[in-house]
């Protein structure tokens, strides 16, 4: 083999992958796992099952087949399984205790926070918090209350950092984070599944709407009022999205983890565990997405679900969602498949300044494709006509001055 193939490095990987996301199907069995993976890598397996924030999860099954099946995995892979699930065990408990120091800050000054997404999965859905890592802070406030956000957050030590909604990709949920000076590390990698000691940063969110370079769905109407009370560890209470809401956000959440290029395994599983829950209400799920005009990302969240991890979706309730999207965009959502998420979301970082021009080039045609009418691809392709506010033309501003 060549000393880079990327045909042969793609399959290798695309096989790994697959063995690893096989073994977290619901109805696998060991022995059907051992025929379908008879010939695995093992070491290439642990690395993608840590790259991709499902080692955890892994551990789990496999631990679970030595204990019923009289499974014999190889005693290497299974430590180091070990010692990352270990590792993640830790670094939730000390996200926790760093929520909790928050809660109680913004509990004194009469704001009620609603955690979002790995910390109230975590806590609530998966069978031990330390199966489902985390590596923000994700908070959702009212509007009005994020002036009062930042006052407690630089007042427990937190340095911000800032990007206006109306450049570059245009994200508008969130456009602040705030980190702790310790979390600022010279180790830090690109993964933050490689990077597990560090602390985490935290995100006020003013709306769940996901915006990516003109392409907009807000589903946050009516989520603060039919939030609900949770326990989280460590025997704190905080408000969390209903479960069918909860759904909702990670569904669409998860898609335009898809559209970005953003890692999306970890938002797969969660998908998984909540289709296995039990708590949904399928029938609403449907009439919130097309409320919000949601269902094309619904759709593909749950088609994948089923597809990749056998999540045990309602076939009616995917039949209902279908119905609603247009035939052009229903075909290509019914066409992805593995393949596709893995070219997403392991894309290489831009080595020049073509290649991030022939980037934005190709992502806009692949966002625009989402789009279910000619204004929303319009908005998709203004943010390419309106350069002076992209990331690329800031850059090559930067460049110029020095």
């Amino acid at each position: 083999m060549p000393l880079f193939d990327q045909k042969a490095m793609t399959e290798t990987t695309h096989k790994t992958v697959q063995n690893l996301l096989d073994a977290l199907k619901p109805t696998m069995t060991a022995p059907q796992w051992t025929a379908v993976s008879a010939d695995i890598d093992w070491e290439a397996l642990v690395v993608h099952a840590i790259g991709l924030g499902l080692a955890p999860l892994l551990h789990q099954r496999l631990t679970q087949w030595q204990t019923t099946n009289h499974f014999s995995p190889p005693p290497r892979p299974m430590a180091q399984l070990a010692v990352t699930r270990k590792a993640q065990a830790r670094r939730n408990q000390a996200i926790y205790e760093q929520l909790a120091v928050i809660l109680q800050a913004c509990t004194q000054d009469n704001i009620q926070p609603i955690a979002l997404k790995g910390l109230h999965l975590a806590a609530c859905y998966y069978e031990e918090p330390a199966l489902r890592p985390m590596n923000d802070i994700d908070l959702l406030f009212q509007p009005e209350e994020l002036a009062r956000v930042d006052v407690i957050l630089r007042h427990l030590g937190y340095q911000s950092t800032h990007k206006s909604a109306d450049l570059g990709a245009r994200v508008t949920k969130h456009t602040s984070a705030y980190r702790l000076p310790t979390a600022v590390s010279e180790h830090a990698t690109p993964n933050p599944y490689l990077s597990p000691s560090l602390a985490c940063p935290v995100e006020p969110h003013s709306s769940l709407e996901e915006s990516w370079y003109g392409l907009r769905v807000d589903i946050t109407p009516g989520m603060r009022a039919r939030a609900q009370t949770a326990e989280l560890p460590p025997g704190m209470t905080c408000l969390v999205l209903s479960p069918t809401d909860l759904m909702l956000h990670i569904t669409v959440h998860f898609t335009f983890h898809l559209i970005m290029g953003a890692p999306s395994f970890v938002q797969l599983a969660d998908i998984l565990i909540l289709c296995q829950n039990n708590s949904i209400d399928w029938e609403t799920l449907v009439i919130r997405a097309c409320d919000r005009q949601a269902e094309p990302y619904v759709y593909a969240a749950l088609t994948l679900a089923q597809k990749l991890v056998h999540a045990p979706v309602p076939a009616v309730i995917l039949a209902q969602l279908e119905k609603t999207i247009p035939a052009r965009l229903r075909h290509r959502i019914d066409q992805l498949d593995l393949a596709y998420v893995l070219q997403r979301t392991q894309q290489r970082p831009f080595s020049s300044l073509p290649h991030r021009l022939r980037h934005g080039l190709s992502e806009r045609i692949e966002i625009a494709q989402w789009a279910t009418d000619w204004q929303s691809k319009w908005r998709v392709w203004q943010t390419a006509l309106q350069w002076h506010k992209t990331d690329t033309a800031r850059l090559l501003w930067q460049r110029l001055r020095k």
